[in-house]
């Protein structure tokens, strides 16, 4: 079964700008290769930090910097909700690599129709599933939270009272948004020992207090699959896990210290953004933006994009298309994204460095652009193309 993630069409009405938006200088721009559409952007610790929509020439089109109130903002992007096109995003404040904040739904006049309340940024995503009694299609919101608790950690050296100290539980959350009621709620703690974590407890997550918790698994993104399973990725472990949608047991890892395949001429490490692109059954293919990073240890080499062709019955990976940044020195060490977009284009955000890029699926780079310089502050979680119309363009 082929799932679609193209994003939806959004149309909005007139928005006066409260900030001066940041500037997108376009450095490639391919028109006879490039996909339509616009590229939705939170940009974060610059002037102007807000949630953003540019065309394709850099111009902004959309400015809702301010226009929610203060805090970051991230996951800014196109999204349907109760049958109809809206915006969703997550604002909160954010300490020691997760957030603590609202997930929101917004309408066209950028008023908030929906709010899931004291959750994490690392995933807010509203599907559309058929329910097979009814015949019925729901909307089910897939969240995150991140969770600071008690537990013995003297194995990893956290001399505290009792040998308690303070590790992070990182929840996957299936919700109902019509009735809020939690349809699926998973524990990373409740199934994943802490040593299979490669970040042991140090620095501004050394585990000694609550506030300083040990983010042994970090979840960076969550997806679902048609048997009503689910795919967790974690950033702290490396790997990339089924989730049983029965039971919450794990069906099968993919990567770290405990993978249950074979992958066949490539490697990953602390990925970002995992999606299901195909879905048949005991085949699926996965996008991925894999980091090849990490900021507790020496970096493995530049950050891309990988599409994966999994097999469930023989357990072999193989890597289908990889998409290799526009210069070398590309080492994301935070966030980044992937989207397939029709005719096989794929656009990639690239997370901590302030750049944009799009490919033909065979790898050829067509369209590049930044909002800040390698090494800059500049960044935006992830990013995102889709179309837009607008009735005025933001002035």
């Amino acid at each position: 079964m082929l799932l679609s993630n193209t994003l939806a069409i959004v149309s909005f009405g007139l928005m006066a700008a409260t900030q001066s938006p940041p500037t997108l200088t376009v450095d490639v721009n391919n028109a006879r290769a490039v996909i339509p559409g616009s590229i939705y952007l939170a940009p974060n610790t610059v002037p102007g930090a807000g949630p953003y929509v540019f065309n394709l020439s850099g111009n902004t089109i959309f400015n809702g910097a301010g226009k929610l109130g203060p805090g970051a903002i991230y996951n800014f992007k196109p999204c349907s909700y109760n049958k109809s096109e809206q915006f969703c995003l997550w604002k909160g404040t954010t300490t020691n690599g997760y957030g603590t904040g609202d997930a929101l739904v917004v309408n066209k006049f950028f008023l908030v129709e929906k709010a899931f309340p004291n959750v994490d940024y690392h995933e807010f995503n509203i599907r559309q599933s058929l329910n097979l009694a009814n015949g019925r299609v729901s909307d089910t919101a897939l969240l995150t939270t991140y969770t600071p608790v008690r537990r013995d950690l003297s194995d990893f050296g956290i001399p505290n009272e009792n040998n308690q100290g303070w590790v992070i539980d990182c929840h996957l959350r299936a919700m109902d948004p019509s009735s809020g009621k939690v349809i699926f709620d998973w524990s990373s703690l409740d199934h994943v020992p802490l040593n299979e974590s490669y970040v042991l407890p140090t620095g501004a997550i050394n585990g000694l207090t609550q506030q300083f918790a040990w983010d042994y698994f970090h979840m960076s993104s969550v997806a679902r699959l048609s048997s009503g399973d689910y795919i967790v990725s974690s950033r702290h472990t490396s790997t990339i896990y089924c989730v049983s949608g029965k039971d919450g047991s794990i069906v099968w890892r993919l990567g770290g210290k405990a993978s249950d395949f074979f992958l066949e001429g490539f490697k990953f490490s602390s990925q970002h953004d995992v999606r299901v692109v195909q879905d048949d059954g005991d085949t699926i293919t996965l996008s991925m933006f894999d980091n090849a990073y990490n900021t507790f240890t020496a970096p493995q080499g530049d950050s891309s994009g990988k599409i994966i062709l999994l097999n469930a019955s023989t357990k072999i990976v193989r890597l289908l298309h990889q998409y290799n940044p526009p210069q070398t020195g590309f080492q994301s060490g935070d966030g980044g994204s992937l989207v397939v977009l029709p005719k096989g284009n794929v656009f990639v955000g690239w997370g901590s460095i302030p750049y944009v890029t799009e490919y033909t699926a065979d790898g050829e780079l067509v369209y590049s652009a930044h909002f800040g310089g390698i090494g800059s502050s500049a960044s935006s979680y992830r990013a995102f193309k889709a179309p837009f119309t607008g009735i005025t363009p933001v002035h």
